[in-house]
């Protein structure tokens, strides 16, 4: 099975533009510049790093935070559910793409596991925000999408009759710690797990 691979286009070394300030930027850009600093922060402190180590992160003092999140739960749960909603949108971009219908999961699978840190802290904060009410519902929806995806590889008779979500969960956290093991070949660990998921009999 060929996993799919992104173009990295020609990035070059030009420097990142700068960031707009903080005052002039909208509530909702505001929230996506916290979660992105705070998911940074996070990954490399882990949770119990404190909401001032975030401000710091981003510039800005811990009152601003507090004016978008009321509290560091409320900020781990839009974090959660930010990553819950690009599983959602993979999926829905897989169900979309016409023709194979496991080609299609592939390339929804290779998509979530390109972007997730290998020292990924979602595992963790979702046990800590599991009943919020945006998590539960972002959660349900996510599965839906990705049950979707499953039931079409399935039944295009490509993909194991037993596969589940539970299956992609299990190959999302064997692939972080490929990240974290061989940083260069998790494309070979996750090209592995997707043949394991593929049904027995001859491929196209």
């Amino acid at each position: 099975m060929i996993i799919p691979l992104k173009d990295s286009g020609a990035g070059g070394d030009a420097p990142a533009p700068a960031e707009p300030a903080w005052t002039g930027l909208t509530p909702a850009e505001k929230d996506a510049r916290l979660l992105a600093v705070a998911g940074e922060v996070f990954v490399r402190r882990g949770l119990d790093a404190p909401m001032s180590d975030v401000a710091c992160a981003a510039g800005i003092g811990v009152a601003s935070i507090y004016r978008r999140f009321e509290s560091k739960q409320e900020l781990l749960a839009a974090l959660v559910v930010s990553r819950l909603e690009t599983i959602a949108a993979a999926a829905e971009t897989a169900r979309a793409q016409p023709g194979d219908r496991f080609q299609a999961l592939v390339a929804m699978v290779h998509s979530i596991v390109e972007t997730q840190s290998a020292d990924d802290f979602m595992g963790e904060a979702r046990m800590l925000v599991a009943d919020h009410p945006h998590v539960v519902a972002a959660l349900r929806r996510t599965t839906a999408e990705m049950e979707q995806v499953l039931a079409d590889a399935r039944d295009e008779g490509r993909l194991r009759s037993d596969a589940t979500t539970l299956d992609l969960r299990l190959l999302f956290a064997a692939t972080r710690v490929a990240k974290r093991v061989e940083p260069d070949h998790w494309p070979r660990m996750l090209e592995l797990m997707m043949d394991a998921l593929e049904a027995p009999g001859p491929r196209p």
